[in-house]
């Protein structure tokens, strides 16, 4: 089975980039070359992607404040900027989050603030509400719990964590300021459960419901100890990812049967691990998608015993001996199967990995949202394109059964397939992967 998993999602790389990637392709990538740029010519940091009516959004920071962008037919278009309360080459961290209508945003270098930007006006434009150095200048990141109406800002001004009350979003109310450890540099929270990331006193568990928050877990030593830097829990909150951003230290992914005895269970690390360094994690139906620095965006599946990566796209190919350039963050659009990365030095990369497919082949079986075909359809691709399109059939040994170039939009299927499951893929006159599916011709 597994000879089968690579050899169909072989043929969704990206062909023009070849040695950059696997089972991963790029659909867009964008950047601004015009902005500030840093140390090692840093421009951008964190991103967060969001849902505004049916539309996908991506707040971006960069050095200059933040950028909004809208993925439009997989295409990514920058449709505002706001500038930062402290606009500086010296920026290096931004980082963002939402709840219900509105966007919040932290930076963690020069006298800035907490701003709060009104979403209501997209696709047009956002609107700056609030905008505030009054419980802290600097904030390295930021969370929010949305199902409790609670921000939890890490490292305000240097100093452990403070716990505010958004359900007026505009108008944020301190709660509780957290010195148990003295910084916080991350968090993830569900219903007041905290999973706090505190550096070189690594991970702590923490109820917040309660007036005085109760510890719940600790991890203070564990084998391949770095800085504890950030984390993620799976949905069903059985597995817990978290990121040491130390060079030479690998994932940990803990198999969570008690917060009381909570530890490491396996370990991930690219090829390259002892000379790299990992740095965000998200994780969604088993996948842990990690933006790893100079390694780039690598997905891993954590459903087997031995994590294994399935997926991967660089990039970063500058040439440099410092270990912290690249990949800053990552975001999944889950339901449209799109990633997006923020690299350092390169902007924004939204990339394409079949998650559903993917799974479908791990459990034997397949599905489709298309209809069994029959002589009548067709594999369609409503481009506009007045060059040649290149269509390509694959069945499920990896073989190409079909390769047809075509100045129409669509083929027909070919009567010749035998029945079964099989993966198409559609280039356009540059060789750039367009298009990619699946369906099931029936006898």
């Amino acid at each position: 089975m597994n000879q089968l998993l690579t050899s169909i999602l072989l043929i969704l790389i990206n062909y023009s980039h070849a040695q950059q990637s696997y089972n991963v392709y790029l659909v867009d990538h964008w950047t601004d070359t015009t902005l500030l740029k840093g140390a090692e010519d840093a421009i951008f940091s964190d991103l967060w992607g969001f849902k505004h009516n049916t539309d996908n959004y991506i707040a971006l920071g960069s050095t200059e404040g933040t950028h909004i962008l809208k993925i439009v037919n997989k295409k990514l278009i920058e449709i505002d900027f706001k500038e930062g309360k402290f606009s500086s080459l010296q920026v290096q961290h931004r980082d963002f989050k939402t709840y219900k209508n509105y966007l919040y945003g932290v930076c963690d270098e020069g006298p800035s603030s907490l701003q709060i930007f009104d979403l209501s006006t997209l696709p047009d434009s956002i609107h700056k509400v609030y905008d505030s150095s009054e419980y802290f200048q600097i904030c390295h990141n930021i969370f929010i719990d949305t199902a409790k109406a609670k921000l939890y800002a890490c490292g305000p001004d240097n100093v452990g964590m403070k716990v505010f009350d958004i359900q007026n979003p505009t108008q944020p109310q301190l709660i509780y300021t957290y010195t148990e450890n003295n910084y916080v540099h991350d968090c993830y929270v569900t219903n007041d459960t905290a999973y706090l990331n505190c550096g070189f006193d690594g991970l702590t568990i923490y109820n917040f419901e309660p007036s005085l928050p109760q510890q719940l877990g600790l991890l203070d030593f564990y084998a391949g100890q770095g800085y504890n830097h950030s984390g993620w829990l799976t949905n069903d909150k059985k597995k817990y990812v978290f990121i040491d951003e130390t060079k030479g230290k690998k994932v940990k992914i803990c198999h969570i049967e008690s917060l009381i005895d909570i530890e490491v269970s396996a370990l991930y690390g690219t090829k390259n691990y002892e000379n790299a360094v990992a740095h965000n994690v998200q994780l969604f139906n088993g996948f842990a998608f990690i933006s790893y620095y100079n390694e780039g965006l690598r997905i891993v599946d954590i459903k087997t015993n031995t994590p294994k990566e399935v997926g991967f796209y660089d990039t970063f190919h500058q040439s440099t001996n410092y270990k912290l350039n690249g990949a800053w963050g990552v975001f999944v659009f889950e339901k449209e199967e799109l990633i997006v990365v923020s690299d350092r030095q390169n902007g924004l990369f939204l990339c394409h990995f079949p998650i559903q497919l993917y799974r479908s082949l791990n459990n034997n079986t397949i599905t489709s949202n298309t209809p069994f075909i029959d002589e009548t359809s067709k594999i369609i691709y409503d481009s506009g394109e007045t060059n040649p399109l290149t269509f390509s059939i694959y069945d499920l040994n990896g073989n190409h059964v079909y390769l047809k170039e075509s100045f129409n939009d669509w083929i027909n299927i070919p009567l010749t397939l035998s029945s079964g499951a099989y993966v198409y893929l559609i280039q356009n006159y540059f060789g750039d992967v367009v298009s990619t599916g699946k369906f099931i011709k029936g006898n």
